[in-house]
């Protein structure tokens, strides 16, 4: 469903009246504004202050979680790529890089840079998860130059015309460059491996969020 931003709320009410409508997923821009649309939200989801999933509970609430974070660290654990220990910089502070954000610090990242368009936005999401995992290193200056991941946690490749969301002369042997965006071939991944970089892309965190999907909707426990 192509949803517009001023008719989310409305469509969220209607499918409360569905009798069987069971849950749904969701993709950006609304992953923030459904937060505030459901009745529960799990811990992860209350982190992130985004969900991407939603599911009608046995009483008719709905409830709502995010598997953007875990199934971004799943899909690169399952290609052989290892969090715990690896500095992590990160541009995007929306919905999805806030889920991610969160799971690379629960997950071990030896440390996290994020940066954002809006530095604000950064800072935020930089205090949050800060104070969520203490033992982490998070900072919101630098350049991808000395990490050991670069990750894009935005929008930017979606579109064929897209560039790459940091400057390439960044990248080089040695570092990981993993986006959330599905689309293959973006312009971040290609600099990347031109440049030696590994090159990682959105399908591994999608297919890792589709086991958890099936498991969040099947098994209907407790989001406290």
């Amino acid at each position: 469903m192509q949803v517009p931003d001023d008719a989310l709320a409305a469509v969220i009410a209607g499918l409360r009246r569905i009798g069987t409508f069971k849950g749904a997923v969701v993709s950006m821009p609304h992953k923030v504004t459904v937060a505030s649309l459901v009745d529960a939200l799990a811990p992860a989801a209350r982190q992130a202050g985004a969900c991407n999933a939603v599911r009608r509970a046995p009483d008719g609430r709905l409830e709502g979680t995010t598997l953007d974070g875990e199934g971004f660290v799943a899909g690169l654990r399952a290609a052989g790529h290892e969090v715990r220990g690896r500095r992590v910089f990160m541009v995007g502070a929306g919905g999805a890089a806030a889920a991610t954000a969160f799971a690379l610090a629960k997950h071990g990242a030896g440390g996290l840079t994020i940066a954002n368009r809006t530095r604000a936005k950064a800072e935020d999401l930089a205090a949050r998860v800060r104070a969520a995992y203490p033992s982490v290193d998070i900072a919101t200056d630098g350049s991808p130059a000395g990490h050991d991941v670069v990750v894009n946690a935005t929008s930017i490749g979606m579109r064929p015309e897209d560039g790459s969301p940091v400057d390439p002369s960044c990248l080089g042997p040695g570092m990981g460059a993993a986006d959330v965006v599905l689309r293959p071939g973006t312009a971040f991944l290609l600099e990347a491996g031109r440049r030696g970089a590994g090159a990682h892309g959105g399908e591994p965190m999608l297919a890792a969020q589709i086991e958890f999907l099936l498991d969040y909707m099947l098994w209907q426990d407790s989001l406290a």
